[in-house]
């Protein structure tokens, strides 16, 4: 687990983030959303160490990994995280089989036996297994990230950082670049933390979605509760795709249907938890709960709802 306490960041007297607390748990995928601009690369380049906070702690399964600690302490935690980056950052001097090598060369004793032996098995989980004599030059887009994923797990790591890992990629080829990634969070019990815009990702693979906004954590909950939230910052985010738009109203419809059908069977106006003589619902007069039946889920919590 990666836990971030009352974390801040600022350049040039800009705060970029502020007081963020989240936690990310292992063996699921934690998203992190916003706009550009909003932080959420920088929080990133903070948890890997490419950037110092200037406030807080970020811990590691309880380490913390700041720059006044012991070098021999942050350069085990590094050795354990594992990184994706937007654009795949391949060495085009290498092959795909050294580029997938090079961690190893840097952070481990294996033998060169050892460490082509790993770098094949790595290649072979993410459908590579004859590419490792070819140069990066030779790969389309996705086989590109495909090679990333399987440099980024090639030290087994206990943390995974992928940033935006579906830019500049078609749409299937997306979808089997998260569907490579949550299989590999799950085989191994990873703690992965994705940076990415891509809605389609927050709905398929959002074990945990949080919205970043103006540096601050403004909201929290996974990919389904995310097509019911009312915090307006993240329909005004989720809107300005037209795509996103058409199924933001579509989901909507379905679930104010379902709810209208449940009404009509139970006797009760869901729209305002009362019963037909307007009297309101549930033991104790508690609104109803929510049926499991019906295609909504939660919505997710709102932690900042207005600017201080």
């Amino acid at each position: 687990m990666i836990e971030i306490r009352h974390l801040g960041k600022s350049f040039n007297g800009r705060q970029v983030l502020q007081d963020i607390n989240l936690k990310f748990e292992p063996g699921r995928c934690n998203l992190v959303i916003g706009q550009s601009g909003s932080g959420k690369t920088v929080l990133m380049k903070t948890m890997v160490g490419l950037l110092w906070p200037d406030s807080g702690e970020i811990l590691f399964d309880g380490r913390d990994f700041s720059r006044d600690k012991k070098q021999e302490q942050l350069t085990a935690i590094r050795r354990e995280i594992g990184m994706v980056f937007q654009g795949g950052a391949l060495f085009d001097s290498l092959s795909v089989l050294e580029n997938v090598i090079f961690p190893m060369d840097m952070f481990s004793s294996l033998s060169r036996r050892e460490k082509i032996k790993r770098a094949q098995e790595c290649l072979s989980r993410v459908d590579l297994s004859g590419a490792g004599k070819l140069s990066p030059s030779e790969l389309s887009g996705g086989m590109r990230k495909r090679v990333a994923i399987a440099r980024a797990i090639s030290m087994q790591p206990r943390y995974l950082f992928c940033d935006e890992p579906n830019s500049g990629l078609d749409p299937r080829t997306s979808e089997l670049i998260d569907a490579l990634i949550s299989e590999i969070t799950r085989e191994s019990g990873i703690t992965t933390v994705i940076n990415t815009h891509d809605m389609n990702s927050v709905l398929k693979i959002g074990d945990t979605v949080n919205f970043i906004y103006e540096g601050k954590l403004w909201w929290q909950g996974n990919g389904q509760d995310i097509l019911d939230s009312d915090n307006p910052e993240i329909l005004h985010f989720m809107e300005a795709s037209e795509l996103t738009k058409r199924l933001l109203k579509s989901h909507r419809q379905r679930r104010d249907s379902a709810l209208r059908g449940k009404g009509r069977a139970t006797g009760l106006q869901p729209e305002s938890g009362t019963d037909p003589a307007g009297n309101m619902a549930g033991p104790g007069n508690n609104p109803p709960e929510k049926d499991a039946s019906l295609p909504f889920h939660g919505q997710g919590k709102n932690l900042q709802r207005q600017n201080p």
